[in-house]
């Protein structure tokens, strides 16, 4: 479903996430392997009854990645409240963008989490976070490699070039139904947290992408 949201909820999501890569000990994060944990984090939020903050994203050969996410990254950047690390640029799609590793910057950023957590939407928000970046840490390979392994992202129907749509204008969710589905498969009466669902569906992944080499 299409939702629309202030601007300053993409900005402290943004910050939300990073904060949860720095709590996985994932920063300074490189571009790609942010971008992979923006697109699982939407995929997969339904797990987290939380929304996806967007529903649609374009099937590139190289991998997830978000124009909005990283203008504003770099935007942050400006402001301060992001540091970059190992600057380059690169050619994406004939244009140049900016390269590198990214991390907060300490206090001014750590004053926007505490404000945040002051309400029960951003608090679930951050907990989702550190639990998916804290999940793809206890993985053999790196995010942006597995991550063509999600089932939304590998599904066949779509190419490189296309947009897939999973929850904008059709629900098409194929990774939250995956990560949802353990439940059937473990033993009665045992219940999955939500954390186990996620854990689950990383390790999903990994055995994907075994079983294709």
């Amino acid at each position: 479903m299409r939702i629309n949201r202030p601007k300053h909820s993409d900005t402290l999501r943004l910050i939300l996430l990073l904060d949860a890569c720095e709590a996985a000990d994932l920063t300074p994060i490189p571009v790609a392997r942010f971008h992979a944990l923006a697109f699982l984090a939407n995929v997969l939020a339904p797990v987290w009854a939380e929304n996806s903050f967007d529903g649609k994203i374009l099937k590139r050969q190289a991998g997830p990645f978000y124009p909005e996410i990283q203008r504003e990254l770099d935007r942050l950047v400006g402001l301060g409240l992001v540091a970059v690390h190992n600057v380059g640029h690169v050619k994406d799609r004939n244009r140049w963008r900016l390269d590198g590793s990214f991390s907060l910057e300490d206090q001014r950023a750590k004053d926007i989490i505490e404000f945040a957590e002051a309400f029960e939407a951003e608090r679930a928000t951050k907990e989702f976070f550190r639990r998916l970046a804290f999940a793809s840490t206890r993985l053999k390979q790196p995010i942006e490699q597995l991550v063509f392994e999600d089932v939304t992202w590998a599904d066949k129907r779509t190419g490189t070039g296309d947009v897939i749509d999973f929850s904008e204008w059709q629900t098409a969710n194929y990774s939250a139904s995956a990560a949802q589905y353990f439940d059937r498969l473990s033993p009665r009466g045992l219940r999955l947290s939500r954390g186990d669902r996620l854990q689950l569906y990383m390790h999903l992944l990994e055995r994907r992408s075994d079983a294709s080499n």
